[in-house]
């Protein structure tokens, strides 16, 4: 027959030793997770753009325009958003190569056709297509800003797509961080 020696810890040990623990585990993650906010300097800074394209359909490199903005907001580390702010138009990434704008138009037109027959024309509208083209483009791009300067892969540029132009339109253009 096997002996077993069983030592048993008082309760009220356990229970020290249990608080014990547990505050000291609290007091070691309060500290590793504390945040000294009033070390965190978040800037925001908004410019907006007008744009009031040439032809009804265009798509427009913005790319120095934005980062003028990212110049100006002297902002070394943060995101930079570009929106169009109209239901009609678009921003989006891609490369800035000629052959590629006019095979987006053609691509667009093959999805998104000019037709008197939506029904977003019985409004009294007569352009559903736009509407459709945004969609499929994007509304906005978020880019991230690293040593005051946008962050784009290689060819990467940013493009205002107009889908129903030759009026003003606005582009916002939203930059937070440090």
């Amino acid at each position: 027959m096997e002996h077993k020696s069983t030592f048993r810890i008082p309760k009220i040990l356990r229970i020290y030793a249990y608080y014990k623990i547990k505050w000291i585990l609290s007091e070691y993650y309060s500290k590793i997770n504390k945040v000294d906010h009033k070390s965190i300097s978040m800037n925001t800074y908004t410019k907006y753009l007008m744009i009031n394209t040439k032809k009804q359909r265009e798509l427009i490199n913005i790319t120095e325009m934005v980062e003028d903005a990212v110049e100006e907001a002297r902002i070394k580390e943060g995101i930079c958003l570009v929106n169009a702010m109209h239901i009609t138009s678009s921003v989006f990434i891609n490369d800035n190569e000629p052959g590629l704008e006019e095979d987006f138009m053609v691509w667009l037109e093959a999805l998104a056709p000019e037709d008197p027959n939506y029904k977003h024309h019985r409004t009294g509208e007569s352009n559903a297509d736009a509407h459709l083209k945004r969609t499929i483009m994007g509304r906005e791009v978020v880019v991230a800003i690293t040593d005051s300067k946008l962050d784009f892969g290689p060819w990467e540029q940013i493009f205002y797509g107009e889908f129903d132009g030759q009026r003003d339109k606005r582009i916002l253009i939203k930059i937070i961080g440090e």
